[in-house]
């Protein structure tokens, strides 16, 4: 359902937001995306799911199904564990970048 190219994105956009690359994080999503939220706000929202307590994100890995329309991405902390939702990717000039997500567990 979702190809390699769009998992990489996955993972490679959780890792940017763990390690506090905000800018990084930003740049893979697509221009309309990136129209409606800044990186100061997607820094914001994402310390304000996985704040400067949390500690060590462990294990960050993606799961997936051929039942769910998108994929999800695990933040695993000592406590609970939190999650970023993708469901929604576009191709620009010949990229895949991240059109729809959420932060937030189920």
């Amino acid at each position: 359902m979702f190809t390699p190219e769009q998992k990489d994105l996955a993972l490679v956009f959780a890792r940017h937001l763990v390690a506090g690359d905000y800018g990084a994080a930003h740049a893979l999503l697509s221009q309309r995306c990136q129209g409606d939220i800044s990186a100061t706000t997607l820094a914001a929202d994402f310390t304000r799911m996985i704040d400067a307590e949390w500690g060590e994100v462990d294990p960050l890995e993606l799961e997936e199904s051929e039942d769910w329309p998108f994929i999800y991405v695990v933040l695993g902390g000592d406590t609970y564990s939190e999650a970023i939702f993708i469901d929604t990717w576009v191709t620009e000039e010949g990229q895949p970048k991240i059109d729809s997500f959420e932060f937030g567990r189920p």
